[in-house]
Order: C-alpha cells, then structure tokens, then sequence
C-alpha cells in the first residue's frame, strides 16, 4: 500500500497538523503574555520613579538647576504651561517632543505614551503634573508670575532590552516550532505503526483465511478497540463457517434427496422403453414415475419457500386471528386421516385466544406439526391438541403417543433435510423439510417452538405465540 493512502500518513498528518496548531496558539500566547508583562512592569517602575521624584521637595529645584542625573536608560524632562505659553525646563536630547504630549498631560493628568528618537528607537513615557506648591517649593528658574502655574513630570526609557528579548523570544520559537513537528512526525510515525500493528495482523489472516478454510482465526490479544474489532470479526467467521457448512450440508442433501426420486424415474423409463408391454405394465410404470415426480415437486416447493424465508422475501399479511377456531377448523380437516389409521383425536381449545399472524403460514405450521403426529404414531394412538394462554403468549400443545425421538435426534430435528429414521422416513414420503419450515414460519411470527420427547414414549410439541404483533420472543 502506498504509504501516502495510508492511515498512518494520515494520522500522523492529523496529529501534526493538531500540534502545529496548538503550539502556535501557545506560542501566540506566551509572546502576548510576556509582551503585555514587560511593558506593564516597564510602566510600574516609571511610574514609581516619577512618583518617587514628585514627592521629593527639592525635585523641581534639582531639575530646574540639571543636579537630577539622568542614565542612559532614562530620560527626564520637566515642563510648565500656562496660557498659550510653553516653558520648557530640561533638555529633550535626541528625542522630539511634541507640545502636543505635554498639553495631553496637563489635560489628563496621568498619561503613558511612546515617541521615538530620531533612529527609530522606542522611548517608552510616563507623565504626569503637580502644582510647584504641593512640592513645598518653587523652582528658581520660574518667572513670580508663573509660579502656581502646573508642572509637567515627563520620565521616559528606551523599549530596546524588551524588543531585544521578544525579538529572541520570537526567533527561538520559530526554530522552535519547525524542531518540534519534525520530531513530533518521526514519532507519530512510530507510533501509528505500533498502534496499527495488531490491524496489519488482522489483514494478514483476514488474507489468509478462504471459503475451502474458514477454520483459522485472528490471533490478537490486546484487551482495546483492536482486540474487540479481531474477536468481532473471528465471531463473524464463526457464522460464516457455520453457514458455509449448512450451505453444503444443505446442497448435499438437497442433491441426495432429488437423486432417488430421479434414478427411480430413469429407471422406469428404460424399462419402458427396453420392449414392448401391455397397457397395465405402462400404466404401472407411469404411476410410479408420477408419484416420484409429484415428490421431486414437494422437495422443490420446500426448498424454494426456505429460500424465499433467508432472503426475507416471502410478504406476511399479518391480521388478528383466533387460534381456538383455526385449530377446531384443522382439526376436522385431518380427523379423516385419523379414522384411517385407526388413531384418536382430542383437542382441548375451547376459549377463545387471538394472535397477529399471517392466516395461511400458521395454518401450515399447524397442518406441518399435526402431519408429522399423524405420520409417526402407530394403530390405536392417540393425538391431542391443546391451547392455552400464559400472559402474553399463546401456547399451542401438540402430543401424540408415536415411536417418540430419542435424545440425541432432538437438538437437531428442526435442521432441514435431517431424519431420525431415514429409512422410515421415505416409507412415508417426509423431505426431512417439514420442521424446518415450521420453525422459520413460528421465528417470522416472533415465537418459538421447541419438542419434549422419549424414543417409545410418544412426543409433544410446544408453539408460543405472542399475543401482540410487537412483542418478540428468542426461538428455543
């Protein structure tokens, strides 16, 4: 696979891409942080210092004779203006400023604002005024008519050291940020790879696993998603294998039950053919080719009515029906065949139970069940029919006291095409179908059906039903 199309490109591509983000915002911040502390501590300590200096007394007078020394980092200018008069005190060096900083002063009071000398260097400023009185003195220089005229304090330092540091904070960062993605992408790398690991191993059984070997399973063991997604997938083989083995059992057997009715008929066919016979002989042969034929028919109808119950195909008009009627109804329906066997028939379904089912597949179901009582119970026996309601469900009894099934043929009955006594049943002419329909029939109505037999001691097969098209029961 090309690594580009790759989850891990991909994830690896996403995780960069969250980083790259991240960092910038964090390294957005932390210069926005910085940047905003050390201006602020910049204009805490020039604050300070021409507060400090305005409560000195002798400050107008030190300023006003130059006794204030200034450092190279500091710039002190000292100011008065009264009327349309402006009288500056100290020097401003190699920075302007304007008459209009001073006026604004004087006007607000306290104020900090930035001017820049003539080489584009930054000078950070705080101003403020007093009256010369509040000092307790007056500066000499000042003429006797201006002396309650308001003083302005301006104090100023360069914002060089702080742009310096920002200015290095900034260039680590940029080299900063590339480093850390690139390492960042190695180790996504190793890491989508350890991560996915366990999927390059599911792909690789999944590869190997084929429909003639659906036998081998994925091998992981970790306890996360992955592990979840490989004991999902080995469930899915499971039923995979479990279907493909039904598929062929079911093929194998569909193919052995048509081949007997077949061979009998190509049979009687040659034989019919081989010389010359009376009509009686031909007649003979007909029937039997017609009877195999009508068998052939039934094994086909099953088959195709199964077929169409996998696929979900077959349409269920479901409408409320009363089970004690339709009972009583097909109870009189097989009470001939009954009589000709020589068995009793008892039905004990006398108050009234309604369900929602679809009318001509329950009586299938019934019709199916009943057959197979009537079939396998010899001369003299007796099948009774019960009906009952537990709650919510419906509960249909069918007893017979036939052969019985022994406890090893019982999980397996409702599997198609399988017969207990095989050779019995093609006596009898059964598929091997008939349960299997039935138990399709009672899961698309939301029931169950389940058997309690002994081999000799006759059967009884138990059909819930629910009462309510919406309610749904697991199948026994």
């Amino acid at each position: 696979m090309n690594f580009v199309h790759s989850i891990k490109f991909r994830f690896t591509l996403w995780y960069l891409l969250v980083l790259a983000i991240t960092l910038v915002f964090l390294c957005a911040g932390v210069y926005v942080v910085l940047f905003n502390t050390l201006y602020k501590s910049l204009d805490d300590s020039l604050e300070k210092s021409v507060m400090d200096l305005i409560r000195d007394p002798g400050t107008y007078d030190a300023v006003s004779r130059g006794d204030v020394r200034q450092t190279p980092r500091d710039l002190l200018l000292m100011s008065y203006y009264s009327g349309d008069e402006l009288v500056k005190l100290t020097g401003q060096g190699r920075f302007a400023l304007d008459d209009e900083s001073i006026k604004k002063v004087i006007r607000d009071k306290r104020v900090f604002f930035t001017i820049y000398s003539e080489d584009g260097e930054d000078l950070r400023c705080f101003g403020t005024w007093m009256p010369p009185e509040t000092a307790g003195a007056v500066p000499r220089v000042m003429p006797r008519d201006r002396e309650n005229a308001p003083v302005v304090l301006i104090m100023g330092r360069p914002t060089g050291p702080i742009d310096e540091s920002l200015s290095k904070l900034l260039y680590v960062f940029l080299l900063a940020i590339p480093v850390c993605l690139v390492v960042a992408g190695g180790s996504g790398i190793f890491l989508a790879r350890q991560i996915l690991k366990p999927v390059e191993t599911i792909t690789q059984a999944a590869r190997e696993i084929e429909e003639s070997d659906l036998s081998r399973r994925i091998d992981v063991k970790t306890k996360d998603e992955l592990g979840r997604l490989a004991e999902t997938l080995n469930q899915m083989i499971d039923r995979l294998e479990k279907a493909f083995k039904r598929q062929k059992e079911f093929t194998s057997d569909a193919s052995h039950e048509l081949r007997a009715p077949l061979a009998i008929i190509q049979a009687e066919s040659t034989l019919a053919l081989q010389k010359d016979r009376d009509a009686i002989s031909y007649r003979q042969s007909l029937e039997t080719v017609s009877q195999e034929v009508d068998h052939m028919a039934k094994i086909i109808e099953q088959l195709l009515e199964l077929a169409r119950s996998d696929a979900g195909k077959e349409q269920l008009t479901f409408e409320e029906i009363n089970l004690a009627e339709l009972l009583h109804d097909l109870a009189s329906d097989i009470n001939v065949l009954c009589q000709d066997k020589g068995l009793s028939l008892e039905i004990n379904a006398g108050k009234k139970v309604s369900v929602q089912g679809d009318k001509v597949n329950l009586r299938r179901l019934f019709l199916n069940v009943m057959d197979n009582a009537i079939r396998y119970t010899p001369h003299g026996g007796t099948i009774s029919i019960s009906l009952s309601q537990q709650g919510q469900i419906a509960l249909v009894t069918i007893t017979d006291t036939g052969v019985g099934i022994s406890l090893e043929h019982i999980p397996h009955i409702f599997d198609r095409f399988y017969r207990v006594d095989k050779a019995r049943s093609c006596t009898e002419g059964g598929s091997g179908l008939g349960l299997a329909i039935c138990k399709q029939i009672v899961e698309a109505h939301g029931g169950g059906i389940s058997v309690e037999s002994r081999a000799g001691k006759g059967s009884a097969f138990s059909i819930r039903l629910p009462l309510n098209k919406e309610l749904r029961l697991q199948p026994s």
